[in-house]
């Protein structure tokens, strides 16, 4: 077991491979391990590190004011410096790739380049969000009346993870039930409050990965960042729902493999 102090918190990383560094961020609810498959297609090639996220599983909340992707951000960047790993290649899922893309704008110099898989930037359709949200919301309320709080994360992925979530063993399940504090803390959030104007001064080299059977709301802010970042390329995996890495796994670490490679 790894842990690195940074702004503020203690971070649980682990580390494997050689070759250049991509740093690995997860999303809603999850930790490090749900990243050990890429992990084990990539090291071979390349320095893959993961971490659990402020408050997830290993990592101490800390003290904060409140829970933003800003403060995420600060902590990957933190840890991309207390590593020594910069310039490095950034992959996020989900949460992890608004944090991710948190990080492109504001710490471009830490990077050689971001693969974001279908980042949730609602603040970028938000007829689109407010149609989401009010369709998670119901099925939220409805499962913590029933189940307790650990249902809300059953009712979450149901709606915007089906494809992870009906194919989880139940004890990946309860890795992610263990974290039903980070669920109300991350839907609790400020908004990320991000424009097309901002995306469309990034120079960072971006891969946006959207998956063709995912949520229309979730592909189609993928499409919204895609066209804002100048030159960002983009690759749908047929077949796959939200969380991409996991539903087509040899397609994914392809995909990152060729945007490492250009």
């Amino acid at each position: 077991m790894s842990t690195i102090s940074v702004n503020g918190t203690t971070l649980y990383y682990d580390a494997a491979g050689h070759g250049l560094p991509i740093v690995f961020i997860h999303g809603m609810c999850g930790n490090a391990d749900v990243w050990a498959d890429q992990v084990a297609r990539l090291s071979p090639r390349f320095r893959c590190v993961t971490y659990d996220r402020r408050g997830h599983t290993r990592s101490a909340l800390g003290h904060i004011a409140a829970r933003t992707v800003e403060l995420h951000a600060d902590d990957t960047a933190a840890l991309i410096q207390g590593l020594a790993l910069a310039p490095c290649l950034l992959v996020g899922s989900s949460g992890g790739a608004r944090v991710g893309l948190d990080v492109v704008r504001r710490y471009p110099e830490l990077l050689r380049g971001a693969v974001l898989s279908e980042p949730p930037v609602l603040a970028l359709d938000p007829e689109g969000a407010k149609a989401f949200m009010n369709e998670i919301k119901p099925n939220i309320e409805r499962a913590v009346a029933a189940g307790g709080a650990a249902a809300a994360v059953d009712a979450f992925f149901e709606v915007v993870c089906p494809g992870l979530w009906r194919t989880l063993p139940e004890a990946a399940r309860d890795r992610y039930r263990a974290n039903q504090i980070e669920l109300f803390g991350d839907l609790q959030m400020p908004p990320y409050k991000v424009s097309r104007e901002d995306l469309a001064r990034i120079q960072c080299p971006c891969l946006v990965v959207s998956g063709s059977e995912s949520h229309p709301a979730l592909r189609r802010v993928a499409q919204i960042v895609t066209d804002a970042i100048p030159g960002c390329r983009s690759v749908e995996l047929t077949g796959s729902g939200h969380v991409t890495y996991y539903e087509r796994p040899a397609e994914f670490a392809a995909a990152v493999r060729a945007f490492a490679d250009r």
